[in-house]
């Protein structure tokens, strides 16, 4: 994440008016922290987890979405199965029922409903717009920011202000709130159908506004310990909407959704945030986005670290709401001798292909390895989903639970649209696609694409999904632009299919980032920015000296002792396993091997004579690189994904041009997914690690193609304060794998577990 230090113009100035609403009450209460302590820890008044989740699609006067109803009917099944809210306790407003009225009428219903001891949990899926200020609270811009109703800009309907929204939310009197906004005030246009903004231009009827203006505010400005806001997009940002994953959401919801769910019972906003701005930068990987929108995260500095979310707890007043899960979870009933159904399975993203673990009714812990039987989804009926169970015999008891463990594969085939062209340059263009892209399908009208063509003067131009960022640009003057157009539609195949190898519901957690010379930075104010920019790299020239800006280096740091492997899909779209090399010394992590909560330096130095023994070098083309970084707490699995991985780098070099087709990529990823599915289901083993817990040791931030060292150089010695248990580099090969215990050492349960994640590089000349 980056901090920004400036006022943010637009959107800042809208969320923090509600969140100074929001906090306006809190001085009535508490001042003990909401989040931090089971409800009803206090008096004897009694507590609700409330929510109200506004959702819309179906504009009467403006475009169409089609992904915030999605949100939230998504974000409610969380809220229920994973974090403890009753369903009495869930308002849902929709479409035709979200009118300017209507939404009016839910937020004074909440305002009237809502306890002193209570938490509230607001959300807001649709567009959002501007109209001028009229009462001169918004000093810099003179614009006050709007969420527009399902009515809105039809007769005489106004959107919602901001000075609106502070009116009835400053009554509120719940102990605690938390407000999601997922739209955007920016007027950026996009040509794609499937992918749209949530904006629509500003609102010039000024004189509907002066009827209802507010004439000052409602509340005085409070700077208090007690709210969290998320948003979608930064004021100079478009929020999008689109497909993910076979179904329609907005991209910052359904990342927040996807961070919630594994976020543990005591993430802190930074931590769910981080988890936002990884399922983002895993979005854009698939869309081949060049850059994705910047959340935002506004909260006090006291808070950002700080549990976001504790669920009711048995025996408090709201114990009769469901008790909160490890995940969030779909009910399954058997049908047949193999094969069960997800009832509303597609809340959680059960399309085809997707592999789930089932678990015992009852079950809240879903411990990897203790799950019944593992079952992948062959077809949806309505929000159902059909699941063949992947081995026979297993039975199924009605009731039992589902959650997630790999999302569907990508999709078989590369689906490209062709803009509006003369027939002859069409047809010609429609043929050098598929004679290059074997696996190509060009599609009309509404159908969903992968990537989008045009013709400016003589230059046929590339697009990613959203139809705003060029990927590449070809001459016409032959054939050749097909060969290097497939070479993108290749890398974007590979990385697609690697990217969907993820496990939502791993207990291990890793987190990666591009180590560079400049300290990581820290937040000091109240608004924190995701960083979903790519790291750019520039091509190493012969002699240059490395650096930080022509040589990669990897931080990562896992939460359990684990193997690491890294891999790399370059602008070719190549496959390469980069850790473990044949090129590392033996003492540098054998095996991949790595200490739970260490940062982990990959190589370890840009100097010549490191104690990894490689580099990572970038040389030419240009392009974009995707590094997933898999780590298992297995060293089979670990082996596994090595050998899968090579299997995929090897058919890519023996393709014709080195061009990988779809078919090989999904043959060679979908056996991986087989093999990870079962990881589910092989058991335990009983490990006793009497090793001291490693004090994780600060280290200094300092597509590639991994480089030898001079011949035999000396081996530096181990860095202060190592582990003196272990040799330098990580653990000796074979020595037993388990989470480090506490003191004193304890036996630990260690099943097989695995996760994964992403970085995005740019390489530029």
């Amino acid at each position: 994440m980056k901090e920004i230090s400036e006022p943010m113009k637009f959107i800042t100035r809208f969320y923090l008016s509600l969140l100074l609403a929001l906090l306006g009450l809190a001085a009535q209460a508490s001042n003990d922290l909401i989040w931090a302590q089971p409800m009803g820890a206090e008096g004897n008044d009694s507590s609700a987890r409330r929510a109200l989740l506004i959702g819309i699609n179906k504009y009467k006067g403006l475009p169409r979405l089609q992904g915030s109803i999605n949100d939230i009917e998504t974000m409610r099944h969380i809220l229920i199965t994973r974090w403890g809210f009753s369903e009495k306790d869930i308002t849902m407003v929709t479409d035709e029922a979200a009118t300017r009225a209507g939404i009016l009428a839910a937020l004074e219903q909440l305002v009237q409903e809502t306890g002193s001891q209570d938490t509230v949990y607001l959300h807001y899926s649709g567009h959002g717009s501007q109209v001028q200020d009229l009462n001169g609270d918004e000093k810099d811009d003179g614009l006050d920011e709007t969420i527009v109703p399902q009515d809105g800009r039809t007769g005489d309907v106004r959107d919602i202000t901001d000075d609106e929204l502070d009116e009835i939310i400053s009554r509120l009197r719940a102990r605690s709130a938390l407000v999601v906004l997922d739209s955007c005030h920016s007027g950026t246009a996009t040509r794609s159908v499937d992918i749209r903004t949530r904006s629509v231009p500003r609102d010039t009827r000024i004189d509907l506004y002066r009827k209802g203006m507010v004439l000052k505010r409602a509340v005085v400005p409070l700077i208090s310990s007690r709210f969290v806001l998320m948003t979608g997009a930064a004021s100079h940002q478009e929020a999008l909407d689109g497909p993910v994953e076979g179904r329609y959401h907005g991209f910052f919801t359904y990342a927040l959704s996807r961070s919630l769910s594994s976020a543990g019972p005591d993430a802190s906003p930074r931590e769910v945030f981080d988890g936002v701005e990884r399922e983002l930068k895993r979005i854009q990987t698939q869309f081949g986005r060049s850059s994705m929108p910047e959340p935002q995260l506004e909260a006090p500095p006291g808070l950002l670290d700080t549990p976001l979310l504790i669920a009711s707890r048995e025996g408090s007043p709201s114990s009769a709401s469901p008790q909160p899960t490890r995940l969030p979870w779909i009910e399954v009933q058997p049908k047949e001798a193999d094969r069960v159904v997800l009832v509303n399975g597609l809340l959680l993203g059960a399309g085809p292909g997707s592999t789930w673990s089932i678990y015992q009714p009852g079950d809240t812990t879903f411990t990897p390895g203790r799950a019944l039987a593992v079952a992948t989804v062959t077809q949806l009926q309505g929000k159902d989903a059909l699941a063949r169970l992947t081995s026979t015999g297993t039975k199924i008891p009605s009731g039992a639970r589902a959650v997630s463990l790999l999302p569907p594969p990508a999709p078989a085939r590369v689906s490209i649209r062709i803009a509006d062209l003369p027939r002859e340059r069409r047809q010609f263009i429609e043929e050098t696609l598929r004679k290059h892209v074997k696996d190509v399908d060009i599609v009309e009208g509404s159908q969903q694409a992968r990537f989008l063509v045009d013709v400016q003067g003589n230059s046929l131009r590339l697009f990613s999904a959203e139809g705003l960022q060029p990927v590449g640009s070809y001459a016409l003057d032959n054939e050749r632009w097909g060969a290097g157009l497939a070479l993108v539609v290749s890398r974007s195949a590979n990385a697609s299919e690697l990217l969907a190898l993820d496990n939502p519901s791993s207990q291990l957690k890793v987190k990666v980032r591009v180590a560079t010379t400049k300290p990581p930075v820290t937040a000091r104010g109240v608004a924190v920015v995701a960083d979903t920019q790519p790291a750019h790299y520039r091509i190493r020239r012969q002699g240059e000296s490395r650096t930080s800006e022509n040589s990669l280096q990897l931080e990562i740091r896992t939460s359990a002792d684990a193997y690491l492997t890294v891999v790399d899909v370059d602008s070719q779209g190549g496959v390469n396993l980069l850790f473990p090399t044949q090129h590392q010394r033996s003492d540098y992590y054998p095996e991949g091997r790595v200490r739970s909560g260490k940062a982990v330096l990959l190589p370890d130095s840009l100097q010549p004579a490191n104690r990894a023994g490689f580099h990572w070098d970038y040389t030419p083309p240009q392009g974009t690189d995707t590094i997933r970084v898999f780590t298992s707490t297995d060293l089979e699995t670990a082996q596994m994904i090595r050998q899968r991985v090579r299997a995929l780098q090897e058919s890519a070099a023996q393709a014709r041009g080195g061009v990988t087709t779809r078919a090989a990529v999904t043959a060679s990823v979908g056996s991986l997914r087989q093999d990870l599915a079962q990881v589910a289901t092989r058991g335990f083993v009983q490990v006793h690690d009497p090793t001291p817990a490693v004090p994780t040791t600060p280290v200094a931030d300092s597509g590639p193609v991994a480089s030898a060292p001079p011949p035999n150089p000396p081996s530096p010695p181990a860095p202060s304060g190592a582990d003196p248990a272990m040799p330098a580099g990580g653990p000796a090969p074979g020595a037993p794998l388990s989470v480090t215990p506490a003191e004193p050492p304890l036996a630990k349960q260690v099943a097989p577990d695995w996760a994964a994640t992403s970085v995005t590089i740019v390489v530029e000349g």
